[in-house]
């Protein structure tokens, strides 16, 4: 039933060719009328350049492999139709969701516009070079995730990043002009290289959710720290 549905979906695609058995490509921009899967074992490639929208409030999940490498003239972008870059309005699409241990995404140069929330659980993805503009959450990080996430930006977001029961390692991101830059939850274990984190209504929000957690006093203690050096 579940690979029933996955090609039912795929169908929506248009633009998507099989290359392989396990192996799909979208190498034009895409209207995405329903939520879309990438099962275990499967791979989802996407090519520089392509835009993809949804017209519903749907979700992009990665159980499998998705590689989505844009570049600084080609980024991949993934929004809703009728919205502007950058906008500041309602979610109109649910986000991208990397779930699970078997789960990986290697996403450079993306864009993500007017999502919900982009779900990091319990995998380790790589965001590199990545934009996250008008959207509730920027990432949101959990059930030991730790995701790569370097040299990407966040504006215009609730949330950039939230971390909950996680560690995500993040180095050279610049996290501005949100309504909370960084939530750290109970059980978050962040490492941080150097972040450009400023111009938030609050830049790093981690007492209320940490206070009585003893385990979270080193995470606590690095964002301090940061916020003082950063």
């Amino acid at each position: 039933m579940k690979f029933l549905l996955f090609f039912l979906s795929i169908a929506a695609f248009s633009n998507v060719v099989r290359a392989q058995n396990d192996k799909f490509v979208i190498n034009k921009d895409t209207i995405l009328s329903s939520s879309f899967e990438v099962p275990d074992s499967m791979t989802c490639s996407i090519s520089p350049g392509v835009t993809i929208k949804f017209n519903c409030y749907g979700k992009f999940i990665v159980r499998g492999l998705l590689i989505a490498q844009g570049t600084s003239q080609k980024p991949i972008t993934f929004t809703c139709i009728d919205r502007a870059h950058g906008a500041e309005k309602p979610p109109c699409w649910y986000g991208l969701f990397v779930m699970g241990k078997s789960s990986h995404a290697d996403m450079r140069n993306c864009r993500f516009e007017g999502m919900y929330r982009a779900l990091i659980y319990e995998s380790r993805p790589l965001f590199d070079s990545c934009e996250f503009a008008g959207n509730h959450c920027g990432l949101y990080c959990t059930k030991k995730a730790a995701p790569l996430v370097r040299n990407c930006r966040f504006y215009r977001n609730i949330y950039g990043i939230v971390s909950d029961f996680s560690a995500p390692l993040l180095a050279n991101n610049i996290i501005s002009e949100n309504t909370i830059g960084i939530d750290l939850q109970v059980g978050s274990m962040p490492l941080a290289g150097p972040n450009t984190i400023f111009g938030n209504q609050t830049n790093i929000k981690t007492e209320a959710a940490l206070k009585g957690d003893s385990t979270a006093l080193p995470a606590r203690y690095l964002w301090e720290l940061m916020n003082e050096l950063f």
